[in-house]
């Protein structure tokens, strides 16, 4: 019994003498961590400034011409022609004609033709959309 007394007051004077490892791990670590917390939101700033301009609409003065192509063959009797859109780009700034394409529509839809919006900024285009019937 005294052996075992013994052997747990040097276990207790042993862990009190150790040095503390974890110290400078730990503080490594917070540093790290409130690092990473700027950069994540600085990142996250970033990201979505670059996902609004991304998606925001392009204003032009005037609205391009409309080429005319040839329609492919219509590949069954349910699908309809839905007009090619026009899609800004943003590096030269101005829209771009995409072609139009058959689509077989959903149970209850209809395709709503885009068009060109004016407004004080200038013109900007609408997209085309599907609408379900009700």
């Amino acid at each position: 019994m005294k052996n075992n007394e013994i052997f747990q007051k040097d276990a207790r004077v042993a862990i009190r003498l150790a040095p503390n490892t974890g110290t400078n791990e730990i503080s490594f670590v917070s540093r790290v961590g409130k690092n990473m917390k700027k950069i994540v939101i600085i990142g996250s700033l970033a990201g979505m400034g670059l996902l609004v301009n991304g998606c925001s609409t392009g204003y032009v003065a005037s609205e391009p011409a409309y080429v005319e192509y040839n329609r492919p063959a219509q590949p069954s009797s349910v699908h309809v022609w839905v007009n090619g859109d026009y899609a800004y780009n943003h590096r030269s700034h101005v829209y771009v004609q995409k072609h139009g394409y058959w689509h077989k529509p959903n149970y209850n839809s209809t395709y709503v033709q885009g068009h060109w919006q004016s407004s004080p900024r200038g013109n900007y285009w609408v997209n085309g959309t599907w609408q379900r019937n009700y």
